[in-house]
């Protein structure tokens, strides 16, 4: 018999809009061209931002602004990468990713790598997160897929994988790693699934 995956009634997918409104200062300043795409969206980068956004908005945000400020011709994944190393350097700059830089100078990058389901969950309610030892070669393999309960869910995308990659390199580089290397290994843009090498 098939286990029913259930939702809490009115339960939705989400990202946070401090995680957008941190993402739209990285990008700054927005073109006029830009801001209207935006809005097109739902973000209005003028305004205040609302608690939460559907999760969709987050990687269209993603490449759009990726692609604003890059220089021509820069391919996606180059201004993907560049992006989330940015956006890393700009959440620890807010209260709460100070006190993430400071649970992971305690701790280090190995326990901190082990926490990283609950470190992204400040960005989404929406992402789970796998850590398993690599044997042959000493690193780590980390996987991001949804949550149990959105693994159904009509709406639910995986994150631009390049920019993760860009952001999970800041993080550990800037935990205790200076050295560490994040390789994308595979994305299932259907599954919403994506796995990387960790190397610490």
């Amino acid at each position: 018999m098939a286990l029913a995956l259930t939702r809490a009634p009115g339960r939705e997918p989400v990202v946070f809009g401090y995680a957008l409104e941190t993402l739209l200062s990285t990008a700054a300043p927005l073109t006029p061209l830009t801001l209207k795409a935006l809005e097109r969206q739902g973000l209005f980068a003028h305004r205040p931002l609302h608690t939460a956004y559907p999760c969709a908005v987050w990687p269209k945000a993603i490449q759009l602004l990726a692609a604003a400020n890059s220089p021509p011709h820069t391919d996606r994944e180059t201004a993907e990468y560049a992006l989330g190393l940015r956006f890393g350097e700009r959440f620890i700059q807010a209260r709460m990713g100070t006190a993430l830089v400071d649970f992971a100078q305690v701790v280090g990058p190995e326990k901190m790598l082990l926490r990283m389901a609950r470190n992204l969950r400040s960005i989404n309610n929406f992402l789970d997160v796998s850590v398993t030892p690599r044997g042959d070669d000493g690193g780590w393999e980390l996987s991001l897929y949804p949550v149990r309960e959105f693994l159904d869910h009509p709406r639910r995308q995986a994150d631009p994988p390049h920019f993760m990659r860009g952001l999970l390199t800041f993080a550990f580089q800037h935990s205790g790693a200076p050295t560490a290397r994040v390789t994308l290994l595979k994305h299932d843009e259907a599954q919403a699934v994506t796995t990387f090498h960790v190397g610490l």
